[in-house]
């Protein structure tokens, strides 16, 4: 008996996780603005990241907000894209775009060393760039870490549009539901406006 209700109890904190998880799964696909198309949720999502990654630091919550209203994209998911770059991913993607800018620009080593990682996110971060060779340092930091932003940007879109359409056809009432959300957020057409009998022209 007593290894049954074991079982039987480790059986319900599982259903219990499961649940649980779910809910979270679908209030984070709430939050992605679930209405829209899973394309246009994903561009949002793959624009937030590349903000989130790019080397302007201190800017990204206002450059995803920005650029979310002159691509008319949910501002929400694009925020919830740029908190890809954090304290945990901004160290590795720096010092590795860091390197790849000054490969690709082909600066040698001795003018332009290697970034420390525990600089980054310092206050005196900059102060890496006062030394000598100001110039291709900040150059390769730039195009570097730009390239790494726009790489992260493709594999987040073509990840989560994939991932969205499964989604909907997995759950064919919410991507209906959603299509309907649509038509309601449309503004009506010309054909479907009805003209009343005082507004006709006689």
């Amino acid at each position: 008996m007593t290894e049954q209700r074991a079982i039987t109890g480790d059986t319900t904190e599982r259903r219990r996780y499961r649940s649980l998880k779910r809910r979270r799964i679908r209030l984070l696909l709430d939050l992605m603005g679930r209405v829209d198309r899973p394309e246009r949720v994903a561009a949002a999502l793959a624009l937030g990241v590349g903000v989130g990654l790019s080397p302007f630091i201190g800017f990204h919550f206002i450059l995803a907000v920005v650029l979310a209203w002159i691509f008319r994209l949910h501002k929400l998911d694009t925020v919830l894209g740029s908190f890809a770059g954090n304290p945990w991913t901004l160290p590795p993607v720096y010092a590795a775009g860091y390197r790849l800018g000054r490969i690709l620009l082909g600066f040698p080593p001795v003018r332009v060393p290697p970034l420390r990682w525990e600089r980054i996110l310092h206050h005196d971060f900059w102060v890496a760039f006062r030394e000598p060779g100001f110039s291709p340092r900040l150059a390769s930091f730039l195009v570097g870490t730009t390239i790494l932003a726009l790489v992260a940007a493709f594999v987040t879109y073509f990840f989560a549009r994939g991932f969205l359409r499964l989604y909907h056809r997995r759950h064919p009432r919410v991507a209906e539901r959603a299509a309907r959300r649509r038509e309601h957020a449309l503004p009506p057409t010309t054909a479907e406006v009805e003209v009343r009998p005082d507004q006709r022209v006689h």
